[in-house]
């Protein structure tokens, strides 16, 4: 246990030395934001109420992604790409660790840093642009979106790390990743809360594990969720974690099995 905290620790020690990439990265995340919330903006200017949702409602809805994304889709597991690819994963295979648990203590550390740095860019947006907001004080929803918080931070880990894979078989990682990132940004509900597309296009969504890594979360924050759709989405969160293990730990062995380390 003490070699994972100590990976954490000298992780985090990283980010004060690459500052400029962790500070670009932020910006980046920070304008998404600002888009979004100046659309629903002016959308709201000439109505008080789109697709059941309140103004208050949908900006808290998209000022929050900037805090479930430094909990959720914040992530090392680019790296896994790369270490394959440069054969440097070789270092850690024979090395006395697990190498999930490895990543997943560089995740963490990655988590850390963006969570902080997302509640300070959350209260700073807050006095600048004064939004109305939706203060949730229902201390059973609140330790409910932390509960699917950390779930779905689970589940985005097994599915990174499945992508990542793809350095076994292709020097070319980045471009997949890149698109992989951007469509998981709106099939999560980034942008735009799911349920308000048509109700047979949501019946979809539910069934895929990325509905549940931002806007299953953000719903129960919001309070506007019946508790059969916490039940509903808290076992098919789990179901989607307990499906990719097996996968994520088989497409481990299959791809250990074609590992040469070129250069190493």
């Amino acid at each position: 246990m003490k070699k994972y905290l100590l990976v954490t620790s000298l992780s985090l020690q990283e980010y004060f030395v690459y500052r400029l990439n962790f500070i670009l990265w932020r910006v980046r995340v920070v304008v998404s934001i600002l888009i979004s919330y100046f659309l629903w903006s002016t959308v709201y200017q000439n109505t008080k109420v789109i697709f059941g949702y309140g103004q208050s409602q949908m900006l808290t809805y998209i000022l929050l992604t900037i805090f479930i994304n430094g909990i959720v889709l914040s992530t090392q597991t680019s790296r896994v790409a790369e270490e394959i690819n440069r054969g440097s994963l070789s270092n850690f295979l024979v090395r006395p660790i697990d190498y999930f648990s490895y990543n997943l203590s560089r995740d963490m550390a990655d988590k850390i840093v963006n969570t902080f740095f997302s509640v300070f860019e959350f209260i700073i947006l807050l006095l600048i642009l004064n939004p109305p907001v939706v203060l949730q004080t229902n201390m059973y929803l609140l330790l409910l979106f932390a509960l699917t918080a950390i779930l779905a931070s689970i589940l985005y880990f097994e599915i990174s790390m499945l992508l990542s894979f793809i350095g076994f078989w292709s020097h070319e990682t980045w471009a997949p990743r890149f698109l992989f990132f951007i469509i998981v940004a709106f099939l999560a509900g980034n942008y735009f809360p799911l349920d308000i597309v048509p109700s047979p296009i949501f019946k979809i969504l539910e069934m895929l594990p990325f509905t549940y890594l931002v806007f299953f979360p953000l719903k129960i924050y919001l309070g506007k969720v019946s508790t059969f759709f916490i039940i509903k989405g808290i076992i098919t969160t789990g179901i989607w974690i307990v499906l990719l293990y097996p996968i994520m730990k088989w497409v481990w062995i299959r791809g250990l099995k074609t590992y040469t380390a070129v250069g190493q």
